[in-house]
């Protein structure tokens, strides 16, 4: 059997009419604009760990977040 290990993360595409959240990152590791998200933690469902990453970087609190996409 072969396993490998992996670090599931998430980003979190905020729309309001024709208007996007983005955040600009100044971290050295990974600076520009990118949308807001985080890592997913042990246990913790991709829909749990987008609202509360959401909310820990920006204050918002998101209702219903839907799945756009899987890289």
């Amino acid at each position: 059997m072969r396993t490998e290990m992996v670090e599931l993360t998430n980003l979190c595409m905020i729309k309001d009419g024709d208007e996007y959240l983005l955040q600009n990152r100044v971290k050295k590791d990974w600076q520009g604009y990118t949308f807001p998200g985080g890592h997913i933690e042990p246990g913790e469902s991709i829909v749990q760990s987008a609202i509360r990453e959401v909310k820990e970087e920006t204050g918002l609190t998101m209702k219903n977040p839907r799945l756009v996409g899987v890289k």
